[in-house]
């Protein structure tokens, strides 16, 4: 069925997530990986903290795409840190990456980036 969505993946526990998630391939998504490096992992430990990893396949009549979501709570901005991205399963072709900010307490969004 079309844009039916399959999940793959939620991860909540900053451990599994390192384990499961990251060492041993789970989010089957190189490029994110590079980019969590990049944006997020660099950040001061003290004041982000992990939330969720969302893995998700989409159907289409295109082919299957494969959907990430990674969310970090960063306490100094007051703001959800996400990481988005999604590729095509069969070819790995990366479809979007972008980062986002969102106001915990306002709900808006206050910084958004294409990472492609």
């Amino acid at each position: 069925m079309e844009n039916e969505a399959k999940m793959l993946h939620h991860f909540t526990d900053v451990k599994e997530f390192e384990n499961e998630g990251l060492q041993n391939n789970g989010i089957d998504f190189p490029e994110l990986e590079q980019m969590l490096n990049d944006y997020i992992l660099t950040q001061q430990k003290e004041t982000l903290f992990f939330k969720e990893c969302v893995i998700q396949l989409k159907q289409r009549s295109d082919g299957d795409i494969r959907t990430v979501k990674i969310t970090y709570q960063d306490d100094d901005l007051n703001s959800d840190i996400r990481l988005w991205g999604a590729k095509k399963e069969e070819t790995g072709e990366v479809l979007t990456m972008s980062v986002d900010a969102v106001n915990l307490v306002s709900g808006e969004v206050v910084y958004e980036r294409s990472l492609m």
